[in-house]
C-alpha cells in the first residue's frame, strides 16, 4: 500500500457532519445503505407519529380523488379544483381524527424479528 494515501485518508475530515453522525459503524449512511443493518429502528413515538402522517396522508389523497370525483360531476372543470382541495381538506382531517384512535401494531410474524435492526446509541463526538 502507497503510505502517503493512507495518511491522506486518515486525516480526510467528514465533508458533512449530519451523515457522518447518521452512519452506522461498519455500514453506510442510513437512507443510502439498503442493508438491513444499516437502517435504524424508530423510537416509539416516531413509530407512533409515522403511522398518524401515513394514515393522513392516505386520507387526503382518497379524499382529493373523491372530490374531484363528484366535482366533475356537478361543477364541471371548476368542480374538479374546488371538489379536490375541499376533499383533500377533508380527508386529511378524518385521517387525522382516526390516527388519533388507532395505536400502530407490533410484528407479528417472529420470522421478521430477525432482520430488524437494532436501535443503536451513536457515541458522542469528542471536541
Amino acid at each position: 500500500m502507497n503510505p502517503t494515501l493512507i495518511a491522506a485518508v486518515e486525516d480526510t475530515q467528514p465533508v458533512d457532519g449530519d451523515l457522518a453522525e447518521q452512519a452506522v459503524p461498519g455500514h453506510g449512511v442510513p437512507s443510502q445503505d439498503p442493508s438491513p443493518a444499516a437502517q435504524q429502528t424508530l423510537t416509539p413515538a416516531e413509530s407512533d407519529r409515522e403511522s398518524k402522517s401515513a394514515l393522513m396522508g392516505g386520507g387526503m389523497m382518497a379524499g382529493a380523488a373523491s372530490g374531484a370525483a363528484v366535482g366533475v360531476a356537478l361543477g364541471g372543470p371548476v368542480g374538479v379544483f374546488v371538489g379536490g382541495t375541499a376533499g383533500a381538506i377533508a380527508g386529511a382531517l378524518g385521517g387525522a381524527a382516526v390516527g388519533q384512535v388507532v395505536q400502530p401494531e407490533a410484528p407479528a410474524d417472529p420470522a421478521s424479528e430477525a432482520t430488524k435492526p437494532v436501535y443503536v446509541e451513536k457515541p458522542k463526538a469528542q471536541v
